[in-house]
């Protein structure tokens, strides 16, 4: 099924990536993650997953992984088109790193979903007040 996947251009990949989204991005929390993202002039839409180290068991790091990859993938055009209204732009990137805190491989996709969802809009509440 090609198209439903993540394109090796739509992951960041390196370490300086994650620290410079880190160091110069804005961040949010919710209960079960933290995101931190930063808003590009141009390029494309990129996410990255970091499980925290709380989550000793392999298969438990993996599913939370898989758990906000699948939420990206399915919402990928709402969180750009969300930032697009909230910054009155239409042409930029958007790089998002992911870290999820141990209890995410306990939930359901759509507890997830709801979760991460509410917290975009939260944020992207704030960043159209000023």
């Amino acid at each position: 099924m090609p198209g439903h996947g993540m394109s090796r251009e739509d992951r960041i990949r390196r370490r300086s990536d994650y620290q410079r989204i880190k160091d110069q991005g804005k961040r949010f929390r919710t209960r079960n993650f933290l995101v931190n993202y930063q808003v590009l002039s141009a390029g494309r839409t990129r996410l990255g997953v970091v499980v925290s180290r709380g989550m000793r068991n392999a298969a438990a790091r993996n599913r939370a992984k898989r758990l906000a990859r699948e939420f990206f993938r399915l919402n990928r055009s709402e969180i750009k088109a969300g930032f697009a209204q909230g910054l009155g732009a239409d042409a930029f990137g958007l790089e998002l790193v992911v870290v999820c805190y141990p209890g995410v491989e306990k939930l359901k996709y759509e507890q997830v979903r709801k979760e991460l969802s509410a917290g975009l809009e939260q944020e992207l509440s704030r960043i159209r007040e000023p």
